[in-house]
């Protein structure tokens, strides 16, 4: 069977060592010095190992606990226990050794069982404390970082957030309890939830992003997780992180939309319209209805008042179309003047129903004593056998068409 753990043994050749070595030896690995200097080289070469250390408390005494001492305030040894001996029962005067840094004062009567029993409670104090003292440490980071145990319970977090739902109880504490208890927004407690158990299932970690709208106010968070791991291998628990990433995450909408959206009016523009293509010719959304917009006599509008007058001119034009159309249709500025509707799930009819109210509309609208005049055309396009761009030549036909006829009648 592997020994467990290091131990330190700084103890004089005395029959009290050599039955110690006797009780201990099965349980744990020693490493024995006679002498507190060379004690201490062996501590600082393999603290990496060492579960604890045992002192002989006469013999540390001489030196006034010196070596206590420094073991105590070395932070390189923070969670390693310093055990003192003694060969007979101890007198108020050894309590000093407390003082001094020792976590416990062993004497006879003791057993191999009691001796490894408090040695290992020993151990797991200083843990605890080590612990006790990270945690703090950390709550100074913006980020929340917490660990869960394999059945997806809190075992500690350094920050508790506002979409938490916590009682009054000022002692309230996040541990031993789960997500789906504590979380206000329980599709994200859900989620949560699910990501914990796949991680336990599969030991690998994961990083997602999400969005909580509570309290009147928006966030984004990032989750980091990853497995925590046994001396085995398997997954015991969950240590993550949680970043508040709201303002890159507005940031990166923010410039999103913008890739997408015409800066001058607002629809999106001709760039978004071949990314989207694929997603505006799903097989559920014929028949689809393409219809072609041009505003007419711009060029004498930017000749008239200019380009800025001409500019108006065509925003103005594209609030026209947002009123009429359906909230189904998606809307395009293609260039220039030229504006593409696509109508999904609509037929022939009732695409022209909208072109005549758009028409209807016009009169509502006007800059500089002149009213906004748009020619339109439209085509349908049935199914995935038909030609998108003879459908898109075919409105553009009638549009340039419509357009000739305007300018007849103008004249």
């Amino acid at each position: 069977m592997p020994k467990k753990k290091l131990l330190l043994m700084v103890l004089p050749e005395t029959p009290m060592a050599e039955e110690l070595r006797e009780m201990l030896s099965d349980e744990y690995e020693l490493v024995s010095t006679d002498e507190e200097e060379s004690g201490l080289r062996a501590l600082l070469r393999l603290r990496d190992r060492v579960s604890a250390v045992l002192v002989d408390l006469e013999v540390a005494r001489e030196n006034d606990f010196a070596f206590l001492k420094k073991v105590n305030h070395e932070t390189l040894f923070a969670s390693i226990p310093v055990i003192a001996l003694l060969s007979r029962t101890p007198t108020d005067r050894d309590m000093e050794c407390l003082e001094a840094g020792a976590s416990d004062i062993f004497a006879p009567p003791c057993t191999a069982k009691l001796l490894l029993k408090r040695l290992s409670n020993a151990v797991r104090a200083k843990d605890s404390a080590k612990f006790a003292e990270i945690e703090r440490i950390l709550k100074a980071l913006p980020s929340n970082i917490y660990m869960k145990d394999a059945e997806g319970k809190y075992i500690f977090a350094t920050h508790y957030w506002h979409h938490l739902h916590m009682d009054d109880d000022p002692d309230w504490t996040i541990r031993g309890k789960t997500d789906l208890e504590i979380r206000r927004d329980k599709a994200n407690a859900r989620l949560a939830y699910e990501s914990d158990r796949k991680l336990i299932a599969s030991g690998k970690g994961t990083r997602y992003v999400i969005e909580i709208n509570m309290d009147n106010q928006q966030e984004f968070l990032e989750i980091i997780k990853e497995p925590v791991l046994d001396e085995d291998g398997a997954v015991k628990g969950i240590v993550a992180l949680i970043n508040n990433v709201t303002e890159q995450q507005l940031l990166k909408r923010e410039l999103e939309q913008r890739a997408k959206t015409d800066e001058l009016t607002g629809l999106y523009n001709r760039h978004y319209f071949q990314e989207v293509l694929p997603e505006l010719l799903l097989p559920e959304k014929y028949p689809i209805s393409f219809v072609a917009a041009d505003c007419n006599n711009l060029k004498k509008i930017n000749d008239t008042y200019g380009h800025l007058v001409g500019d108006a001119y065509i925003r103005m034009s594209a609030l026209l179309l947002r009123l009429a159309a359906p909230e189904t249709a998606s809307i395009f500025r293609m260039g220039g003047d030229e504006f593409l509707i696509v109508l999904p799930i609509t037929e022939e009819a009732e695409a022209r129903r909208m072109i005549e109210e758009l028409k209807r509309m016009e009169s509502l609208f006007q800059i500089k004593e002149q009213k906004i005049s748009i020619s339109f055309g439209m085509s349908v396009l049935r199914s995935e056998k038909d030609d998108l761009r003879e459908c898109l030549a075919a409105a553009d036909r009638e549009m340039y068409k419509f357009k000739k006829m305007t300018r007849q009648d103008k004249e």
